[in-house]
C-alpha cells in the first residue's frame, strides 16, 4: 500500500464536501440553501437577552443535508419596515439580536463551485409589553362637561346628559358584564374623560381626576380611580387612560406656563392659533411637541401621571389620542414655528420628537397605542415598531403582522373585512346602553373572536380575493358565502361562527346572527377524542347551563341557535372557567 504524502492528504481533507466524497462514485453538488430564525418574533422588553437562533441548511444532490456555520456564508440584515428606518436587528454568530422595533430581512449567500446560493427570511422585533393581537382593546366614555357647538349638537352622545355618563363604580359593573360576555378574554380598557371636566378638558394638565366620578366611600376621585384599576384585574381587564398630548385649553392650570415657554402653535403671523372648538366657549390650542420636549414639560407630565397613579405601570399601556404630526394635507401644526427663522419645526421634526416620546414612555414601562397611524403624519410614517395598536387600522396587513401592529375596529358602520377580522371599541354600545349592552355579544363574536384566532397565524398570501394563512387556514367567499376554514373544519359561514376560544383552552364559542336549525359543525382535529359536549348560554351575568352530554357523531355536533345567540361548548364534564349560573 502506498503512503499518501502528508501535504496531499491535507489538501484532500480541505476540499468542500460538495466536491468529493470518500468511496463515492460521483461528486455531490450543492443544490439549495435554507435560512430559518427561531423564534421569528422577538420581544426584547419582556425577555432578557431575547435573541433568535439562526440555522443555515445546505441541501445536496444526493439527498443529504448539512448545517452550515454562519461563517461559511455572507449574512446581512436590512430593515424592511420600521419608523425612521432604524436598524431593527443585527447578527452575532448564530444569533439574531434585536435592536429596534420593526421587520428585518436576513439574507445568507453561500458561494460554491463558482455559483451563488441565496436564502432569506424575516424577523419581527416587537418591543412591546403586551400582546395586542391577543387582547380585546376597548374604550369607555365617562363624561364630558359643557354644551356642544352647533355642528356636534345632533350627535347621539349629546342627546342625553353627558357630563357624567359612567362613574368609576358603574365602570366596574360594565367591566364585570363585559368579562362574562367575552368569556374572560384578556382585555384592556381605556377610560375617556377621567380627568377634571371630562373628555378633552384641562389639557395639557393631567393632574386632577374628575371629582364627579368618585365613589361616595372614597376620600378623593383619585382613590376611586386607583380602586377601579385594581378591582378590574379580577375580570381579566387592565384599566388604563385615554390621554391627549396635543390639545390645550385656557382653563388648564398649565396654560400660562406653556405660553411663556412658547410651547403652543402659532399662525403664520405669530399669534396663538385656535385649532378648533368642540364645546361652547372653550377654544382649543395645540402643543408644539419639539418645544415642549426641549423645555422638559412633556417628560414632567408623563412622570407626574405615573407617580400619581402607580397602578398604571402594572398594566404597561397608555392610549395617546390625536397624536398627529401635521394637519390634513400636510399643513404644519404651527405655521410660525415651521419657518426656518423660527426653528424650522416641520412635520418631520414633530415626528422626530414623537419617536422620543414613544421611547420615553417605553423606558418607563409603557406601550403607547393611538387613534391612527397613517392619518395626519408625513407620507409613509406609520410608527411601525413604536405603536403596537391603532383604533383605526391603516398598516398594510400583508406586510405588517398583527403582533407588530394590531387593529381596533376597522369599519365605523359594519364588521370590517371578515378575512382579517378586527377588534371592537365597545364605547358606542355602552354610550347607548351600558346596562344591557345590546349588540355587544354579537359584535364580539363576529369580529374579535375570529380575529383572535386568525391573528396567531401568519398571513402567507392574498391571491384572487382569497387570504391564505399558515396552518392551512383560508378565508374566502365560497359559493356566495363568507367562509373561514381549516380543511373541513369551518370556523365561519357568513354570520354563523364556530370558533375555538383559544385563551380558555378546550372551549368553542358558537354564535348565529340569523339563527340556525340543526346545523352540523365539525369539531377541530384536537377534539377528535371528544364524544359528547356540554353547552352553556353566554349571558351578561355569566354562563347558564343549557344542555349536558350532547352527543358528537362522526366528529360533528348538531346545533340549533336562535338569532343572536352565543353558546360556550366544552367537552362533557369539563369545569367551565368564569362565572357559571345555577
Amino acid at each position: 500500500m502506498k503512503t499518501i504524502p502528508f501535504l496531499l492528504l491535507n489538501l484532500a481533507l480541505a476540499l468542500p464536501l460538495c466536491c468529493t466524497r470518500a468511496g463515492s462514485a460521483e461528486a455531490r453538488t450543492l443544490e439549495r440553501i435554507t435560512l430559518q430564525i427561531r423564534p421569528k418574533v422577538l420581544t426584547p422588553v419582556r425577555q432578557t437577552n431575547a435573541t433568535g437562533k439562526l440555522t443555515l441548511t445546505a441541501f445536496y444532490s444526493d439527498g443529504s443535508q448539512h448545517i452550515l456555520r454562519p461563517a461559511e456564508a455572507v449574512i446581512k440584515v436590512t430593515t424592511k419596515a420600521a419608523s425612521g428606518k432604524v436598524e431593527v436587528a443585527a447578527i452575532d454568530g448564530d444569533k439574531v439580536v434585536p435592536k429596534e422595533g420593526g421587520i428585518a430581512t436576513v439574507e445568507a449567500v453561500v458561494m460554491e463551485a463558482g455559483r451563488h446560493f441565496t436564502a432569506s427570511t424575516e424577523v419581527v422585533v416587537a418591543p412591546f409589553y403586551r400582546d395586542y393581537h391577543q387582547t380585546l382593546v376597548l374604550k369607555l366614555f365617562l363624561g364630558m362637561e359643557g354644551d356642544p357647538v352647533e355642528r356636534l349638537a345632533k350627535e347621539p352622545l349629546f342627546q342625553k346628559p353627558h357630563d357624567v355618563m359612567c362613574t368609576f363604580e358603574e365602570a366596574l359593573e360594565v367591566i364585570r358584564k363585559t368579562d362574562n360576555l367575552t368569556r374572560g378574554i384578556p382585555k384592556i380598557l381605556y377610560l375617556v374623560g377621567w380627568q377634571k371636566g371630562g373628555h378633552d378638558h384641562g389639557y395639557p394638565a393631567w393632574d386632577e381626576v374628575n371629582p364627579r366620578l368618585k365613589r361616595k366611600q372614597d376620600a378623593t376621585a383619585l382613590d376611586s380611580l386607583r380602586w377601579l384599576i385594581r378591582e378590574a384585574r379580577k375580570y381579566n381587564t387592565t384599566v388604563s387612560l385615554h390621554i391627549n398630548m396635543l390639545d390645550a385649553y385656557k382653563q388648564s392650570p398649565l396654560f400660562d406656563e406653556y405660553v411663556a415657554k412658547d410651547c403652543f402653535a402659532r399662525d403664520a403671523s405669530g399669534q396663538l392659533l385656535v385649532a378648533g372648538i368642540a364645546m361652547k366657549g372653550e377654544d382649543m390650542y395645540n402643543v408644539v411637541y419639539p418645544k415642549e420636549w426641549e423645555a422638559g414639560l412633556a417628560q414632567r407630565r408623563i412622570d407626574g401621571l405615573i407617580k400619581m397613579i402607580p397602578e398604571l405601570k402594572e398594566g404597561h399601556t397608555i392610549h395617546v389620542d390625536v397624536f398627529i404630526a401635521n394637519r390634513d394635507g400636510g399643513t404644519p401644526i404651527s405655521p410660525w414655528h415651521a419657518k426656518p427663522e423660527n426653528g424650522g419645526l416641520t412635520p418631520e421634526k414633530f415626528v422626530e420628537t414623537q419617536r422620543k416620546i414613544f421611547h420615553y414612555w417605553r423606558d418607563r414601562g409603557f406601550d403607547v397605542t393611538g387613534e391612527g397611524t397613517g392619518w395626519a403624519h408625513p407620507p409613509g410614517e406609520h410608527f411601525i415598531g413604536l405603536q403596537p395598536m391603532s383604533w383605526w387600522y391603516s398598516w398594510n396587513p400583508m406586510e405588517i403582522p398583527e403582533c407588530l401592529g394590531a387593529r381596533g375596529r376597522t369599519d365605523r358602520g359594519g364588521d370590517g373585512d371578515f378575512r382579517f377580522g378586527s377588534s371592537m371599541h365597545g364605547e358606542e354600545i355602552w354610550n347607548h346602553d351600558k346596562t344591557n349592552m345590546p349588540g355587544f355579544l354579537g359584535m364580539f363574536c363576529r369580529t374579535t373572536l375570529p380575529w383572535y384566532y386568525l391573528s396567531r397565524l401568519e398571513r402567507q398570501k392574498f391571491e384572487n380575493e382569497v387570504l391564505y394563512y399558515s396552518d392551512g387556514v383560508v378565508a374566502l367567499t365560497e359559493n356566495g358565502k363568507r367562509i373561514i376554514r381549516k380543511g373541513d373544519f369551518v370556523l365561519r359561514e357568513d354570520d354563523n361562527l364556530f370558533v375555538p376560544a383559544l385563551w380558555n383552552g378546550n372551549e368553542i364559542i358558537a354564535y348565529s346572527r340569523p339563527g340556525c336549525e340543526n346545523k352540523a359543525w365539525r369539531l377541530p382535529a384536537d377534539w377528535s377524542d371528544v364524544k359528547s359536549v356540554d353547552l352553556y348560554q353566554i349571558t351578561l351575568e355569566g354562563c347558564a347551563p343549557l344542555k349536558k352530554n350532547v352527543p358528537v357523531t362522526d366528529g360533528k355536533l348538531i346545533l340549533s341557535l336562535t338569532n343572536d345567540q352565543a353558546v360556550s361548548i366544552v367537552p362533557a364534564g369539563t369545569r367551565l372557567t368564569g362565572k357559571v349560573l345555577p
